[in-house]
């Protein structure tokens, strides 16, 4: 094999990376609690570049919100803990119900809602949602994630980070 030959990671520092043969549909994802701190703002403020006023200073009451993306990490987390998996989003959907207020405790939910083979890739779709403290939905999310860039026939061996 050359120095420019192409494989995909079979392991990294997590241990094993989750093949797609593992990945269940409709297997659930489990669920987090996440309180929405200042700091948490403050970061997605930060990754967006985006300081509208109502991210920092507040609105007419006073009170922040975050930006919508902000939703975005913790259906990550939740699909991230229950596989081993890298990749990329491939496509994104999102409803925001509620704002998303600092201070506010958020339980994400997910499960794996459907995978598939395209062009010799793999595609896993997974759905999340966040509800408040009184069980309201804050948000909704989709995503299709593909596991790899490269082919699924490509060699998988070799550890990544």
């Amino acid at each position: 094999m050359n120095q420019f030959s192409k494989t995909r990671i079979a392991r990294d520092e997590n241990g094993e990376r989750a093949v797609y043969e593992d990945i269940e549909v409709g297997s659930d994802l489990g669920e987090l609690e996440w309180i929405v701190s200042p700091e948490d703002i403050d970061k997605q403020c930060l990754i967006d570049d985006d300081y509208h006023a109502m991210y920092v200073l507040g609105g007419p009451d006073g009170g922040r919100i975050a930006p919508p993306q902000i939703q975005y990490r913790p259906p990550r987390w939740l699909f991230s803990r229950e596989y081993n998996v890298r990749g990329m989003v491939y496509k994104w959907g999102m409803e925001n119900v509620k704002p998303i207020l600092p201070g506010m405790t958020i339980t994400v939910s997910g499960r794996i809602s459907d995978k598939w083979i395209r062009n010799d890739r793999e595609f896993v779709e997974f759905y999340s949602e966040g509800c408040d403290e009184t069980g309201d939905v804050v948000f909704r999310t989709t995503r299709v994630h593909v596991l790899d860039a490269l082919k699924r026939m490509t060699a998988r061996e070799g550890e990544g980070i």
